[in-house]
């Protein structure tokens, strides 16, 4: 069966955008780019990343906190996404990507009430 894979490319600023929001939806404070004092990004297979700011908070996302803040943030400006595919994330040298799979054999076949119709 055939299945799609599709790659959504964030730039550095907009996945930073959608980890500032996400903070902020889980109930800490709105920051703003001009206040990230360093960004730690884990490029190993953990997808972990850390956010520093200038009042000295640091900030923790893990990968399951990265799909879910790009995901969030593909919502918020209308990007469409397949409900029932896989997500995960790729760390580029210029950004983030949200590599998205979705395999039609995933989902069971309903059969089709299709009659024999003869003229």
């Amino acid at each position: 069966m055939p299945h799609e894979k599709r790659e959504i490319v964030f730039s550095m600023n907009e996945f930073l955008e959608a980890l500032m929001r996400y903070n902020e939806m889980r109930g800490g404070i709105r920051y703003r780019a001009p206040q990230i004092r360093g960004v730690g990004v884990d490029k190993t297979g953990a997808g972990s990343t850390e956010l520093t700011f200038d009042d000295e908070e640091t900030i923790s996302f893990t990968e399951s906190d990265i799909v879910a803040s790009l995901i969030a943030y593909c919502i918020e400006n209308k990007v469409p996404l397949p409900a029932r595919a896989g997500k995960r994330i790729v760390v580029t040298d210029t950004g983030v990507e949200l590599a998205i799979e979705s395999k039609t054999d995933w989902v069971q076949p309903v059969p089709l009430p299709i009659s024999d119709i003869r003229r």
